[in-house]
């Protein structure tokens, strides 16, 4: 009788550990983001590692627009969020991943530049907060010319 109940604990064990389906820790039935969660709980911050936080995009023309793409890695032990960006200018729109980057997973945060209106040399930047112990905030910056 003893042996059975071991076996059975053993496989149910076995399944648990088997299960390799992750869970965000922060999901909640509160209505609380997430994110919000993972910024508050310094605790179990991780590290994030941009690959280019300054890019130089060349030259364009008036009134186009230009796509940069900031690549980042999750090189800490614990979930990464990016818990918001805040361009320096009205003439950019980022994007970014609101789901969890699991440890050692790579990302892009991507942001538009709209030139309408504006010549010569530009530099933008964009703010980026996360739940990270190398800094809470991270500025990603991009420039180039913008040519007749």
């Amino acid at each position: 009788m003893k042996t059975n109940a071991c076996i059975m604990l053993f496989l149910m064990l076995l399944s648990v550990a088997c299960n390799n389906t992750k869970k965000n820790p922060y999901e909640n039935s509160a209505g609380i983001n997430p994110a919000q969660l993972a910024q508050a709980d310094v605790v179990h911050y991780t590290e994030v590692l941009w690959s280019d936080s300054i890019q130089n995009f060349g030259t364009i023309k008036p009134g186009d627009s230009v796509s940069i793409k900031f690549i980042f890695k999750n090189i800490g032990k614990n979930p990464l969020f990016i818990t918001g960006v805040k361009p320096n200018c009205g003439c950019t729109v980022a994007d970014y991943p609101r789901k969890l980057i699991e440890p050692g997973e790579e990302n892009t945060l991507t942001a538009v530049f709209k030139t309408q209106g504006q010549i010569g040399t530009v530099h933008k930047s964009v703010r980026v907060s996360s739940n990270t112990s190398n800094g809470i905030y991270h500025t990603l910056q991009f420039y180039g010319i913008i040519k007749q």
